[in-house]
């Protein structure tokens, strides 16, 4: 199959090509940014005649493009979109009810609700990691290259601490005193949803608060069917509970451990409003060249999700468990289903829990290098691109 991957800058597409490429298909890369969701006439004039003129049969990307739909039924070809970002909105589009669509999405939760509103084009696919391409990175690095990313915890991500908060913007103080039990009762609390509980009480006039959305520019307009309750559940009170997890972890790590371990937290986030993690901040890291060196060349690697992903396996545990790395995170439906405790993974289901699994992994080194030689062997066969091509490209 001759397929255009349309490219906008995502971290693995050069992997995700390769793949393709291994797989059997033939890969024709389009680059051209995508300046309108839903209604980029002038990327639709680009592409329609490249798509005839090269005999294109399918198009893919990562995430879901609905003007790239609209392209393809014009074309009439199929159009698979991976999704690995949540919240993902675009998935919210009208457009993805059209048959030419094959969206595969990570988690199982977004699948089941977008179902349960009548879309029958959506399934789920869990993300792939390339393991060999790491270890390949992970052999090149010299010694001293690779010191430099050694540390006892680790932690790669972002703290938030730069973008819009709108909870503050959006929510007064009595709408505030309700959301904050459900954010309280919600942070390091995985087996129960608090935050849709409290959206679907009652209490609050959803109508207030979605003028405002309309005012920041949160809703999606006419080409969506998302809902205001959608919406303020994840990107702005999930994202309330992710800001205050990531940031009160850090902040436990740093004073149990920071004296004694080396804590490296790898993010660009601006931490001025907390000093007393400034000591710990190396920067960011680049995905393809040092990012497998930092989870290699760690002893653990922490991951706390993003609360919009409600069940799937963030990218950041699989990519991590494709570098050797030893992972604890947070616990999620799909890892529990998917990966063995204790044996190729370790989670947690609380802060106190979090603690005592680092105390514990950072002094039984050997337990802790079985776990992730044998998570590695895992997510290397069981989560490949060529086991995850197929399921995208089958549905």
């Amino acid at each position: 199959m001759r397929i255009l991957l349309y490219a906008w800058q995502a971290q693995n597409e050069k992997i995700l090509a390769d793949n393709c490429i291994k797989s059997g298909f033939e890969i024709v890369w389009f680059r051209e940014p995508c300046k309108h969701y839903t209604r980029d006439v002038e990327l639709a004039a680009k592409m329609i005649p490249y798509i005839h003129s090269e005999g294109i049969e399918a198009v893919l990307s990562f995430d879901y493009f609905p003007i790239i739909s609209m392209i393809c039924d014009t074309c009439k070809i199929p159009y698979y979109a991976w999704v690995y970002d949540c919240p993902h909105f675009t998935l919210y589009a009208n457009q993805i009810h059209v048959a030419c669509n094959h969206i595969g999405i990570f988690d199982k939760e977004v699948v089941r609700k977008l179902q349960a509103k009548g879309v029958q084009t959506v399934y789920h696919v869990p993300l792939s990691v390339d393991a060999v391409c790491f270890e390949q990175v992970i052999r090149k690095a010299g010694r001293q290259e690779a010191g430099k990313f050694q540390s006892d915890i680790s932690f790669v991500g972002s703290l938030y601490t730069d973008g819009y908060n709108y909870y503050d913007r959006l929510l007064g103080k009595d709408e505030q005193a309700l959301f904050d039990d459900a954010i309280q009762r919600q942070t390091f609390s995985y087996d129960k949803n608090y935050l849709a509980e409290a959206v679907a009480s009652g209490q609050i006039d959803i109508s207030v608060i979605k003028k405002r959305m309309e005012q920041e520019g949160l809703m999606l307009g006419e080409d969506y069917f998302a809902e205001a309750e959608d919406i303020l559940q994840a990107s702005v009170l999930e994202k309330k509970v992710t800001v205050e997890e990531r940031r009160a972890l850090m902040l436990r790590i740093a004073e149990e451990f920071g004296k004694k371990y080396r804590f490296s937290l790898y993010t660009g986030s601006d931490l001025h409003e907390i000093p007393v993690l400034m000591k710990y901040q190396k920067g960011t890291v680049n995905y393809q060249t040092q990012m497998p060196l930092v989870f290699s060349g760690s002893k653990i690697n922490l991951n706390l999700s993003l609360r919009s992903i409600h069940s799937g396996i963030p990218l950041r545990v699989l990519d991590i468990m494709a570098c050797g790395g030893f992972v604890l995170s947070n616990w999620q439906p799909e890892i529990a289903e998917y990966l063995e405790e204790g044996k190729e993974i370790v989670t947690f289901a609380c802060m106190e829990e979090c603690m005592d699994k680092i105390h514990y992994y950072l002094a039984h080194d050997g337990e802790r290098r079985r776990i992730a030689e044998a998570g590695h062997n895992k997510v290397k066969d069981a989560f490949s691109y060529e086991k995850g091509l197929r399921m995208l490209f089958s549905v």
